[in-house]
């Protein structure tokens, strides 16, 4: 935990100092992550608050669904020695069972680590000893094996839990007592829940606001990555106060892009949680654009470099069309900068550009957002600057992109 202390500075106890003083603005507003997912599953019902498609079809996770297992999670954890405050590492690619890993871990009070998938087994092992890790859930055998050597040198590390795989395959692959499958740790939650029925609630309220709920490792640009942790004060103030610029409702239907490892995704995916959102979990990058138009979703967040890359794709079709359809785009995009340079200015649209940009939105612009589901109201870009050129012309095509910070 060397790192992890040398960046609990002065500048984090004031932010946790912050977020501890800022004055609700509801009754029943959330004060750590276990009291938003109860609170999510307690007022919303959601039917599809969390869906993956296997096998060629959507399987949905009800909100309630969610609870219960987090909760079997939790107390699996406890059965394998887990207590409050303790570090469980996850290491998978976006999925419902990365999220319920973690809103185990939030109900069993113990301190989650998010791992890239495509971290280098060095650093694996560098964060997996740094935190102080005693349980690893990690997505599938093929994501042991690329990181199987690194596991094997973290002596802390006692346990793996795998989110995909049978019992039998998990134990003659690993080859350790301490691997068991998602299930087994569940079915082991339950067991404990029948002879201490009271047992999930205690952990839980015992969860405070200042506990640490996470430790986030930034790769720096010198040196081994950085621990910086984080409060569910820090993580519910953030997710409270970016939800109240978005008006976020419970009819929106998201499609999950990023991976959770990184802050800015894990936030929005509390935000959906508690605005009681569809989550879809995009089946790899390159189907993207199938599945926005399978999803058809209302809200999505994504680094610049996406949007880049859909404008880029938009204009080399327009060159393949020929100068006709390529001069047509490049007139839309004018007109449609144009305004928007206006509105976000707050300043009035002549006429003459209002019509050009209705003709625009019609002819050009109307393929863009049906290529996108057609039901898109709001991009979210983090992660990096997003290019003006980008954002003016997204917006005049009648797709905002709000600037998030992550």
């Amino acid at each position: 935990m060397k790192m992890i202390d040398q960046v609990a500075t002065a500048n984090a106890a004031k932010q946790n100092a912050q977020a501890q003083a800022r004055v609700p603005s509801t009754p029943d507003e959330p004060t750590t992550l276990v009291e938003m997912f109860e609170r999510a599953a307690r007022i919303h019902h959601k039917p599809d608050a969390l869906n993956d498609k296997r096998d060629g079809a959507w399987r949905p996770v009800s909100s309630e669904e969610l609870l219960e297992r987090a909760r079997s999670i939790a107390l699996g954890l406890y059965m394998l020695g887990v207590r409050h405050g303790d570090r469980v590492a996850i290491l998978s690619e976006s999925r419902s069972e990365w999220t319920m890993a973690d809103a185990g871990c939030q109900f069993a009070g113990a301190i989650d680590v998010p791992i890239y998938p495509t971290q280098a087994p060095p650093q694996v092992r560098y964060i997996l000893t740094d935190s102080g890790a005693r349980v690893l859930f990690i997505q599938h055998r093929a994501a042991f094996e690329r990181v199987r050597e690194a596991i094997s040198e973290c002596d802390v590390l006692q346990h793996i839990v795998f989110l995909e795989g049978e019992a039998a395959d998990v134990a003659r692959v690993t080859g350790a007592g301490g691997a068991l499958t998602l299930s087994q740790l569940e079915a082991r939650g339950r067991e404990l829940q029948a002879t201490q029925p009271d047992l999930a609630d205690a952990l839980a309220r015992a969860v405070k606001s200042d506990d640490l709920a996470t430790i986030i490792y930034t790769s720096g640009t010198t040196g081994e990555p950085k621990g910086v942790m984080l409060t569910q004060s820090n993580l519910i103030t953030n997710l409270i106060d970016s939800s109240g610029h978005l008006s976020l409702t419970p009819a929106d239907i998201v499609l999950s892009v990023l991976p959770l490892s990184h802050i800015f995704e894990r936030l929005g995916m509390y935000m959906y949680i508690h605005h009681g959102m569809s989550v879809y979990f995009v089946e790899s990058l390159e189907k993207i654009g199938d599945n926005m138009r399978e999803v058809r979703p209302t809200v999505m967040l994504s680094v610049p470099r996406l949007f880049e890359k859909i404008y880029a794709r938009i204009k080399g079709k327009a060159a393949e069309g020929g100068k006709v359809k390529a001069g047509l785009l490049a007139w839309a995009v004018e007109i449609g900068k144009k305004r928007s340079r206006l509105a976000v200015a707050r300043q009035p649209v002549p006429t003459l550009l209002a019509l050009q940009h209705a003709a625009a939105s019609r002819v050009v612009f109307a393929k863009w957002r049906v290529g996108v589901g057609g039901r898109m109201r709001l991009f979210v870009s983090g992660g990096a600057a997003l290019p003006d050129e980008i954002a003016y012309t997204f917006l005049g095509a009648g797709l905002p992109i709000v600037q998030g910070y992550g």
